[in-house]
C-alpha cells in the first residue's frame, strides 16, 4: 500500500495519476514476489478501468481484466487472514498450555 504520499489510497478514494483523475477500485497485494501492491482504478468520466503499479506505470485494462484483479486481491486478502487465524489460534493454544503447566507446578 501507498503510504508515503499526500493521496489518499484507500479503495473508494479519488487520486491523481499524471493528468487523470481516478477512483481506486481495489488494492492488490503482491506478497513474497517484493514488488509494490497493484491497485485497480477507474476514470468515471470514460468508463474505462486502469491498473496502476508503482515505478511499473499505469495501463489500462478491460472490465474484464479488472474483475479478475480485483478477485485476485480478494483472495490473497482472504489467504493472509486465514494465515494470521491460523498463528494466532497457534499461539492462544501454546499460551494455554504453558499456563496449564504453571498451574500443575
Amino acid at each position: 500500500m501507498i503510504n508515503r504520499s499526500k493521496q489518499d489510497w484507500a479503495v473508494g478514494k479519488t487520486v491523481k495519476v499524471g493528468f487523470l483523475s481516478l477512483t481506486v477500485v481495489a488494492v492488490v497485494a503482491t506478497p513474497g514476489d517484493f514488488k509494490p501492491d497493484a491497485y485497480v482504478l477507474a476514470s468515471a468520466t470514460k468508463g474505462t478501468f486502469y491498473e496502476f503499479v508503482p515505478h511499473n506505470g499505469l495501463n489500462k485494462i478491460e472490465a474484464y481484466e479488472a474483475r479478475e484483479l480485483v478477485s485476485e486481491g480478494k483472495r490473497i486478502a482472504a489467504q493472509q487472514a486465514a494465515e494470521v487465524i491460523a498463528k494466532a489460534s497457534a499461539t492462544v493454544k501454546h499460551a494455554f498450555e504453558v499456563a496449564q503447566m504453571m498451574v500443575v507446578a
